[in-house]
């Protein structure tokens, strides 16, 4: 189930978010889907480049990532799901993420949201103006693709 509740992580470190993140288990649970509500469409907008792509021990088989993305004012990414445990933090702008059957939740600088391996979700840029900034912390088998969109 996908956590919409905005955590302002403020006064955190980000070495605590990474390392409570690391902590997590990278299972599958692809879910059945309904439609997003105004999450339909092309992926447009969006650049994403990674930061820190590393293995463990600790953890045979799978990958660390952290991506530093950022969304052109009205950049989208329509459904899709992840295979995996995945972290946003905001940095920059403000952005809305919507799971299937959810109401949408609006974040802002400070602000993260954890998605669980397979809900189905979408997430855009709405200001025209203003880009919208995050990292994605994620953990995934080695040379999975993170993001899988629905057609």
């Amino acid at each position: 189930m996908l956590d919409c509740t905005p955590h302002d992580t403020e006064g955190r470190s980000m070495k605590k978010l990474v390392c409570t993140f690391c902590a997590l288990l990278v299972g599958p649970a692809i879910s059945n889907a309904q439609a997003l509500a105004g999450a339909t469409g092309e992926r447009a907008g969006i650049t994403a480049v990674a930061r820190h792509v590393f293995d463990d021990i600790t953890m045979p088989g799978k990958e660390f990532r952290v991506l530093h993305t950022t969304y052109a004012p009205g950049g989208q990414n329509p459904k899709h799901y992840h295979p995996s445990h995945v972290v946003f933090y905001v940095l920059e702008g403000s952005g809305v993420w919507q799971e299937e059957g959810k109401e949408p939740v609006t974040l802002k600088p400070g602000d993260s949201l954890h998605v669980r391996p397979g809900m189905i979700h979408a997430h855009r840029n709405l200001s025209a103006t203003e880009k919208l900034v995050f990292l994605e912390f994620v953990i995934v088998d080695k040379s999975q693709r993170s993001t899988v969109p629905m057609r």
